[in-house]
């Protein structure tokens, strides 16, 4: 695009994408939808958000999205949305019995809500519903962008599957964050037919650069002591992250020195906790809960090697910001080896336990010949070259979505 018609496109009203997804917390995707919304220009793409809630409006008729608004409990992106710009609407949550009624809402919503020239679908187990009422309703552009290669176990895991097996023919456009995630949902022939987009997880790089000043400042005000190793790990507490594999390996370890950082929150906190008091290990375990960027940025620079445990992933973006932050990096191999960008990823198997206390050993007993400084140098250049550039990745993605609105 030739910086006259960016300046043009610029004068006129911002080309709006509509982000549909189920909250506005601090999880994988609306972490790295906002990392991209922070990085790209707004005067030329703004993005809005329809998400979902459990708020009900008394009454028997189908509630608006302003009805639900007033009633729905503020996400913790909510304020951060507004100050840049954006709108964020609600459809009621599906909860398995209230088709026609979802179904309505987002009839109705659709009907009204015509500021969107793309609609981006990350709630992908219900896009199959709602993408055909927004094309129906005259919505130009749709997007499936799918963010994860497994699902739940049980039941809800089969209807996930049936509802994501109609995104090929009810979205324009397909999106995955990994060659492994689409092709677990799209799958192969549909993954190697070209149609399907990979755009991976960018970060904010330079954020998560080693500095050793925060590294000292962070563990001196978690009281971690200054001879300890500390295996530290991001994300929620569900049964997919498997913190209680974490607890084992911090159990056949056996080293006092060493500590679990935890960051996150969720489901089974209590669980892992009960087994760390039960280990009696519970000293050596540090709950950070849930954190705004800012902090998870400093508590990387307070461990010393990253430990994920995942029975199944899109493209964890936690795992390319340990990698940038310099960490040695001990990850499950169900995770897409898409996201090993840099010699610091070791890909082992769950089924192995001993590989992965070995290897933490290891980096114990041999952590003072890291230079953790240039190893974040060295894997931040790297994992530009490999496109998780948050910046440049917005760019790309400016336009991408002009192009799709026919603003190019």
């Amino acid at each position: 695009m030739s910086d006259n018609k960016s300046a043009t496109t610029s004068v006129n009203k911002p080309t709006h994408v509509l982000h549909v997804l189920g909250v506005l917390n601090m999880g994988g995707a609306e972490s790295r939808i906002m990392d991209i919304y922070r990085n790209i220009d707004r005067n030329v793409i703004q993005f809005d958000f329809l998400v979902h809630t459990k708020a009900s409006v008394p009454g028997n008729k189908v509630p608006t999205s302003e009805e639900l608004m007033e009633v729905r409990p503020a996400d913790y992106y909510d304020a951060e949305v507004r100050s840049l710009g954006g709108h964020i609407y609600a459809l009621p949550r599906f909860t398995g019995t209230n088709g026609i009624e979802y179904k309505k809402a987002a009839r109705q919503f659709f009907a009204l809500h015509h500021e969107a020239a793309v609609i981006e679908a990350h709630m992908t187990s219900m896009a199959g519903i709602y993408l055909p009422i927004a094309k129906q309703y005259g919505n130009p552009v749709t997007i499936a962008h799918v963010r994860s290669a497994g699902v739940d176990p049980g039941i809800r895991g089969v209807v996930t599957k049936i509802l994501r097996s109609r995104l090929p023919e009810c979205a324009d456009e397909l999106v995955a964050c990994s060659k492994l995630a689409g092709e677990a949902v799209y799958g192969k022939n549909l993954m190697e037919s070209g149609r399907v987009r990979i755009i991976p997880n960018a970060i904010d790089l330079e954020a998560l650069r080693f500095d050793g000043d925060v590294r000292k400042k962070t563990r001196t005000a978690l009281g971690i002591p200054e001879d300890a190793f500390v295996i530290g790990h991001v994300g929620r507490f569900d049964e997919m992250k498997n913190q209680k594999f974490l607890v084992d390996t911090l159990k056949e370890i056996n080293d006092p020195r060493c500590r679990l950082l935890m960051v996150g929150t969720g489901v089974l906190k209590d669980t892992v906790e009960k087994q760390l008091a039960d280990y009696g290990l519970s000293d050596q375990a540090i709950f950070a809960g849930q954190c705004e960027a800012k902090h998870t940025h400093e508590l990387y620079q307070a461990m010393d090697a990253f430990v994920f445990p995942s029975l199944y992933e899109g493209l964890p973006g936690t795992v390319i910001e340990a990698q940038a932050a310099g960490l040695p990096c001990f990850i499950s191999d169900a995770v897409t080896s898409e996201v090993a960008v840099t010699e610091l990823v070791k890909m082992l198997s769950l089924g192995d336990a001993s590989k992965w206390v070995d290897g933490v050993k290891d980096c114990i007993n041999n952590s003072t010949d890291r230079p953790r400084a240039e190893s974040s140098d060295r894997a931040i250049s790297e994992l530009k070259e490999a496109g998780f550039s948050v910046r440049d990745q917005a760019a790309k993605l400016t336009e991408w979505y002009l192009k799709l609105a026919g603003r190019e």
